[in-house]
C-alpha cells in the first residue's frame, strides 16, 4: 500500500461511523476470515459488511503451528511474527481489492494454548498489522478476563446480545467452529436475567482431524458430510464419548484443542480401530452425532424455561455441513433450527464481525467482558491496543 498518515486513537474515537476490520483464524486453523464493516460508535448493535475475503492457510503453516508436543520458545517467537505478516498481507490485499481503508482492525490472532482459567496465547503480532494499514489494532482479547478470575471464553456470547436480541422471546446462538458454543440470550424486557454463554463440546475439530487421517492428508474436512451420511453412529462408543467429563462441567466452561485436538483423535482411533471404509463412515457418523447430542444436552440442562427460547440460530464453518446440520436440528427438535442469514449475520463470518465489533466497543472503552458467561469478578475491557 502507498504511504499514509497513521490514525491516531483520537482521531478513530471521533468517527462516527468508522470503517473497522475483523480477522479471525479459529481452532480448526484452516484459514483466515477477514472483514470490512462500516460501525457506528457506541454499542454496535449493528454494522454495514462492505467487503470480505477468506485466505486459506498455507498447510505447512498449519503443520508448524499443531505439533503434538506443543511449541518450542523460538518457534513460537518466529511463528508470532510469521502470523502477523501473514494477516496483514490478506488484510492488505482485501483493501486493495476494496478501497476501503480501515480506521481500526480487530484482530484475535491464532490460539495456540488455552488452559481453561490458567492461562492463554494467541500469535499473531499486531505490530505489523498497525504498520502495514497505518491504524490502531486490538488483539489479546482474553487475557484481562482471565486477570480478573475468568476463563477467557468464550468471548463473542455479549456480540451475539448485541446482534440477535429480540423483545418477547429468547433467543439461542450456536457457532459451529472447532468447537460448538453456546449463548443463551434472554427476552430483551428480563433484565433479571444473565446472558449464559458456554462450550458444548467439539464441533468441525474431531472430523476435521478425521477426514485428514481417512484421507492421509489429502482432504481437510469431509465435505457436506458425505462419508458420516454413509455410517450409522456406533451407540456403545457414542456413550462412551458423551461421558466425558470436561463435557459434564457446570459453566463456566471453555474447550480447545487442548481437549480435543490430535491427541484426542489419536485415542478415537486407538479405541474404534476403524478396518475399513464402511468403518470410517460409522465413526464419521458418531462422531457427528457426538456434536449434535453434546448440544441438546446442553440445551437441555443448562438453559432455564424463563429463557423461553424461539429459535437455534446458527453459525460458523459447521453450517456448510449438511450432515451435522440434520443431526443438530433432530437432536434439538422441536426448536427450530435456522442460520444466521435469517437475522442479517453471514454465518461463515460470525467470529470475525464479532472481533471488528469487539475493537469497535474497545475504543470506545465499553466493557465487553461477561462475568456471567466467563465467571469473572467483573465486566472489564477486552483487548490491549497497538498504534504504529
Amino acid at each position: 500500500m502507498p504511504e499514509v498518515a497513521p490514525r491516531r486513537l483520537a482521531e478513530v474515537r471521533a468517527k462516527d461511523p468508522r470503517i473497522v476490520a475483523g480477522l479471525m483464524t479459529g481452532t480448526s486453523m484452516d484459514g483466515l476470515d477477514l472483514v470490512l464493516l462500516r460501525v457506528p460508535a457506541g454499542i454496535p448493535r449493528r454494522f454495514e459488511l462492505l467487503a470480505h475475503a477468506h485466505e486459506p492457510m498455507p498447510a505447512d503453516l498449519r503443520a508448524a503451528l499443531a505439533p503434538q508436543g506443543g511449541l518450542a520458545l523460538a518457534e513460537a517467537a518466529r511463528l508470532d511474527r510469521r502470523l502477523g505478516a501473514w494477516f496483514a498481507d490478506g488484510l492488505e490485499r482485501l483493501v486493495r481489492a476494496s478501497g476501503h481503508r480501515p480506521d481500526l482492525v480487530g484482530c484475535h490472532g491464532q490460539t495456540v494454548y488455552h488452559e481453561h482459567g490458567v492461562t492463554t496465547c494467541q500469535l499473531g503480532e499486531p505490530a505489523f498489522l498497525a504498520e502495514r494499514l497505518g491504524c490502531p489494532v486490538v488483539s489479546d482479547f482474553r487475557r484481562n478476563d482471565i486477570a480478573a478470575g475468568g476463563c477467557g471464553a468464550p468471548l463473542v456470547p455479549i456480540v451475539d446480545r448485541w446482534l440477535l436480541e429480540r423483545p418477547g422471546e429468547g433467543v439461542l446462538a450456536l457457532n459451529l467452529g472447532g468447537i460448538a458454543n453456546l449463548t443463551a440470550i434472554p427476552p430483551a424486557e428480563r433484565a433479571d436475567l444473565p446472558l449464559l454463554g458456554f462450550d458444548c463440546g467439539p464441533a468441525n475439530m474431531v472430523l476435521d482431524e478425521l477426514a485428514r487421517r481417512f484421507s492421509a492428508g489429502r482432504a481437510a474436512c469431509d465435505r457436506d458430510g458425505a462419508l458420516a451420511a454413509r455410517g450409522r453412529p456406533r451407540a456403545e462408543l457414542l456413550d462412551e464419548l458423551l461421558a466425558d467429563p470436561r463435557l459434564l462441567a457446570e459453566p463456566p466452561r471453555s474447550l480447545g484443542r487442548e481437549e480435543f485436538g490430535s491427541a484426542y483423535v489419536d485415542r478415537l482411533l486407538e479405541r474404534a480401530r476403524p478396518a475399513s471404509e464402511q468403518d470410517w463412515c460409522d465413526l464419521f457418523a458418531t462422531a457427528s452425532a457426538f456434536t449434535a447430542r453434546c448440544i441438546a444436552r446442553a440445551i437441555a440442562r443448562r438453559v432455564p424455561a424463563a429463557y423461553r427460547p424461539a429459535r437455534l440460530v446458527a453459525s460458523g464453518g459447521g453450517v456448510r455441513n449438511p450432515e451435522l446440520a440434520r443431526r443438530i436440528a433432530a437432536a434439538v427438535a422441536p426448536l427450530p433450527l435456522v442460520a444466521s442469514e435469517a437475522f442479517g449475520l453471514p454465518s461463515q463470518l460470525k467470529e470475525a464481525i464479532a472481533f471488528a465489533l469487539l475493537a469497535s466497543a474497545r475504543l470506545d472503552e465499553i466493557a465487553a467482558g461477561v462475568p456471567s458467561v466467563t465467571g469473572a469478578r467483573r465486566a472489564v475491557l477486552l483487548g490491549k491496543i497497538t498504534e504504529c
